[in-house]
């Protein structure tokens, strides 16, 4: 019978002691080399060749890990979600390539084996909250950006094709060798570049747009957003509060007539009803 460690990703890559020294870290450079040590990222990806694709990878885990602590996941938790994401990444890369879907699916399947206490299939270490916030994050990173990592970490195919000419003589090409050692195209260089920065931008929107009050954006005009832009985040914050405040006395005002007509309206239909029965 297969053992714990080759059916579950518990403490697969990280180690208990490891997790004790990631916790203890507190730069997010330190703390991006160690994962990149642990995950065996380093030696996947050696030499300056792959360097952009290293970054990628250690940005892609060091996020990863800040999402863990701001859901406080234990130690379990977060080394058995860094080996989840590191083993779905290396089968979505293939050979074969997954699609989309089939890398989701593969990812949720893993997620869901290490959800639910039904030994020996399955061991509950995330709870339902846990499973929601990790899907929804993962959704809006890694799978938001999976066509552009597997164009830079799939495995590349050499096609080749074999023609006839008038004479029978067959003629052999290596007509697309995709198969281009070690380089990324220019365009694709500078997109994957970014994938680190879009993701911690999403990040420090998302903790703005928590702090400041909600509101109804939709009812303002173009006019007037243009000028919420200009003030500062103090000021946006004190306008926010007020157009809520407002909007809610408004809201108020109109269910309150919709509520007087209500009535009168019943009132009027009463008096009409009345007045037929004595005709």
């Amino acid at each position: 019978m297969a053992s714990e460690k080759e059916l579950f990703m518990i403490w697969r890559h990280l180690s208990r002691e490891d997790m004790v020294h990631l916790f203890r870290v507190t730069s997010q450079q330190d703390q991006g080399q160690f994962l990149a040590s642990r995950l065996g990222i380093l030696s996947m990806l050696p030499g300056p060749s792959n360097e952009l694709r290293r970054r990628a990878m250690i940005e892609l885990f060091s996020n990863l890990f800040r999402f863990c602590r701001k859901q406080r996941m234990t130690a379990e938790k977060i080394s058995t979600l860094m080996s989840i994401t590191l083993t779905t990444h290396q089968k979505s890369c293939g050979p074969p390539m997954m699609t989309t879907i089939q890398a989701f699916d593969y990812f949720k399947a893993l997620l869901f084996k290490h959800s639910v206490e039904r030994p020996p299939y399955s061991i509950a270490i995330y709870t339902p909250a846990d499973i929601k916030a990790i899907v929804d994050y993962t959704l809006n990173t890694y799978f938001r950006h999976f066509k552009m990592y597997l164009y830079a970490f799939g495995e590349n195919v050499e096609l080749q094709i074999t023609e006839e000419d008038d004479k029978g003589e067959k003629k052999e090409k290596d007509e697309a060798n995709t198969k281009e050692e070690d380089v990324i195209p220019l365009g694709e260089e500078e997109e994957l570049n970014q994938v680190a920065k879009e993701e911690e931008a999403a990040e420090k929107k998302k903790a703005a747009e928590s702090e400041a009050p909600k509101t109804d954006i939709a009812d303002l005009s173009a006019e007037d957003e243009k000028q919420i832009q200009d003030l500062s985040q103090d000021e946006q914050k004190e306008f926010y509060a007020l157009f809520k405040d407002l909007s809610t006395k408004m809201q108020e005002e109109f269910q309150k007539k919709v509520s007087e007509q209500q009535q009168d309206f019943t009132k009027r239909l009463e008096t009409l009803f009345a007045s037929m029965k004595k005709a």
